[in-house]
């Protein structure tokens, strides 16, 4: 009779066991296609469905920046994996510049939306380029990878701008996912790129989405998160531990700029401040933005000054770097 108990109790645990892991993964799949997957029947690059909530949900109005008044042509690239990414080149007045600046837009959004950022280093003698990434824009993809796989196609990009100007010395700047996405080039030691601007990177992919979906599904990140890593490696190609900022700086041997806003609810403050003491490269400095939310650190006065003293350093050799209002 006690045989027969504790086989019955058992058996209703390992039921039990079964339900609980067979709704996580379900549950891990349903997020996984809500926050990474773009396209709906109707229109194929349609962002993912979380994408409004994520951004309006954090204090970030979603605007798109006027295209700048600058000659410009475009690029486009195949992926090492097939996809057809596009981009826009523009020509600052003073053509013959070396200077490059590759600009990265943020989660689900494009390149018209770094636009604003692409100004101000045109004015500044840069030579732009704004690339769509992956899944993003007009660019070919079904899935986002939280800069994983977009951190391999911004090396590509390096690599076709050193191509047509071999003395091309090269800023990479990103913003929020692009942050996160820089970082992970930059850790990659691409030839030609001699600083990084990361504004607004998350350190860990798992804490943000733990953070997430919390906040969007009211759900627990154990044990979802763990099952949605599996899904993510078997739908979109890679698996979160891929995409941490906080291993790629530590190892990362360029100068970086770390720049974050104090009142950003969707990647805190902290964050930088875990990204900047992990790195070692020389020349690391870090900027805070007070007052303001995720994603428009920009808007604080100070923040293009410090940008160009910083970049101007590495493009054009500090004691040749221009004075900038």
């Amino acid at each position: 009779m006690r045989k027969v108990f504790f086989t019955a109790v058992i058996s209703a645990l390992l039921t039990v066991v079964v339900l609980i892991a067979a709704g996580s993964y379900l549950a891990a799949g349903l997020l996984i296609d809500m926050t990474l997957r773009r396209g709906t029947i109707g229109n194929p690059q349609a962002p993912p469905v979380v994408y409004r909530s994520v951004i309006e949900g954090n204090g970030r109005a979603i605007r798109e920046a006027g295209r700048p008044q600058a000659s410009s042509e475009a690029w486009e690239l195949r992926s090492f994996d097939g996809l057809r990414l596009q981009a826009t080149r523009f020509f600052p007045e003073e053509e013959e510049s070396h200077r490059w600046v590759v600009i990265v837009h943020g989660y689900s959004l494009g390149q018209s939306y770094v636009w604003d950022y692409a100004s101000h280093y045109l004015r500044c003698g840069y030579q732009v380029l704004t690339p769509d990434l992956r899944s993003s824009g007009s660019s070919e993809g079904q899935y986002i990878t939280m800069g994983a796989l977009e951190s391999r196609d911004i090396n590509d990009w390096v690599q076709m701008i050193r191509q047509r100007d071999p003395e091309a010395r090269i800023v990479l700047h990103g913003i929020s996912m692009g942050a996160a996405a820089v970082l992970l080039a930059g850790a990659q030691a691409p030839p030609g790129v001699v600083a990084i601007v990361e504004d607004s990177s998350y350190s860990s992919l798992y804490r943000l989405f733990g953070q997430e979906i919390g906040r969007l599904f009211d759900l627990p990140a154990f044990p979802v998160l763990d099952f949605a890593d599996l899904v993510c490696q078997r739908r979109a190609g890679f698996s979160f531990r891929e995409a941490e900022p906080l291993r790629a700086a530590s190892v990362i041997h360029l100068p970086v700029l770390f720049i974050h806003a104090s009142a950003d609810k969707l990647v805190p403050h902290a964050m930088m401040q875990e990204l900047h003491d992990v790195c070692h490269a020389p020349g690391k400095r870090q900027f805070t933005a007070k007052g303001f939310s995720h994603g428009v650190a920009c808007q604080d006065k100070g923040y293009y000054p410090t940008v160009f003293e910083f970049t101007d350093r590495y493009t054009a050799g500090e004691e040749q770097a221009e004075r900038r209002p």
